[in-house]
């Protein structure tokens, strides 16, 4: 064996006896004692705690009834945005828009607000 300086002065001192004693009976009998002194009740778990599986659910059918609506909602936007692109295409070519219109009036911007602004 191999021991440190601290170790053999210990061992001369205690000695190798076990200094810790136990009563006789006392791992026999434990079992019983601790038993005997727990609770004869026990309490109901807390409402949160109860109601936890139903929290969940509930949170399961959210994302899955929020998840179809934004799944709804991709199709109608897109669909929404077919048509605006169809009627963007289908204006006429000589039917001026607003910006050839200003163009046209050499109108910038302060003077469109100042127009605004005076109505």
């Amino acid at each position: 064996m191999n021991m440190t300086n601290e170790e053999t002065y210990l061992r001369s001192k205690m000695g190798n006896s076990n200094p810790f004693l136990v009563p006789d009976g006392y791992f026999e009998h434990l079992a019983d004692s601790v038993m005997h002194r727990l609770p004869e009740e026990t309490k109901k778990p807390a409402l949160v705690v109860r109601l936890r599986p139903w929290l969940y659910a509930a949170a399961c059918a959210c994302l899955v009834v929020g998840g179809t609506v934004l799944y709804m909602q991709r199709d109608t936007i897109s669909v929404a945005q077919q048509h605006i692109a169809a009627k963007q295409t289908s204006t006429q070519p000589d039917e001026p828009t607003i910006d050839e219109a200003a163009d046209y009036a050499m109108l910038d911007n302060h003077d469109i607000y100042a127009c605004l602004m005076s109505e």
